[in-house]
């Protein structure tokens, strides 16, 4: 009788098992909604219940946004190598998807962002890992696909300036303000590092360009009370002196 149990249950666990949403994980733990599991696990910080059940997403359907689920998830749960690599096949996964030719614009409008967005995503993981040159050219290629591509080249602009690359800080900085003017924090390096990069006349003063003025008094538009808005206006009254 007790083997007989044994074998209705394991007879039982397999149909549970091949039914339609019910999932089940490595460790044997099953979700018939891994979805609205990965979802609660996020709002509450669970960040392996969010591998797990973003695994179970992936191992029911390898699709590109589950794949990104999967490596949020395991970037939050501080494994970087780990979600470096499901980034890596999200981007495979998603060069897959591509539109065919004839979709329209709006489809590959959409896959492009789609793209860009799994690009900016990895060079999150890559700066976890300290990988900043790697870092920053995930975020040039993001700045390719996407529509809107202000956030990518702000990223680069702010990875140069918190490192203290300032000549190099500058073009993307320019790129993002181009993209998107309302970007206040992009105005304010890009006035920081002109004001900074000032060259000297020949009594050893400021030659400030109108570049930076423009810059600085953008931001304080854009945020009176922001974060640097003390900063700024030091520097305006040292450029009035």
């Amino acid at each position: 009788m007790r083997n007989s149990h044994l074998v209705l249950a394991a007879a039982l666990a397999t149909c549970l098992s091949s039914l339609p949403g019910f999932a089940q994980t490595a460790g044997g733990t099953q979700t018939a909604d891994p979805m609205a599991a990965y979802q609660r696990a996020i709002q509450s910080r669970d960040w392996p219940g969010a591998v797990a059940a973003a695994q179970q997403l992936v191992n029911q359907s390898p699709t590109s946004a589950n794949l990104v689920l999967l490596a949020k998830a395991q970037r939050d749960s501080r494994s970087g190598e780990a979600a470096l690599a499901t980034f890596e096949r999200a981007i495979a996964a998603a060069k897959a998807e591509q539109p065919a030719a004839g979709s329209g614009d709006p489809a590959m409008a959409r896959w492009k962002d789609g793209l860009a967005e799994i690009y900016l995503s990895e060079g999150s993981a890559l700066l976890f890992l300290k990988r900043t040159p790697e870092a920053i050219a995930a975020y040039n290629t993001a700045a390719q696909y996407a529509s809107h591509p202000s956030l990518a080249y702000f990223n680069i602009c702010a990875l140069y300036y918190n490192s203290g690359d300032m000549n190099n800080a500058v073009s993307p900085c320019r790129k993002s303000v181009q993209a998107d003017p309302a970007r206040a924090n992009a105005w304010f390096i890009l006035g920081s590092v002109l004001f900074g990069n000032s060259p000297l006349d020949a009594k050893g003063s400021p030659v400030f360009s109108p570049d930076v003025k423009q810059a600085l008094d953008k931001y304080l538009e854009l945020a009176p009370d922001g974060p640097h808005a003390s900063d700024v206006k030091a520097m305006l009254s040292m450029m009035a002196k």
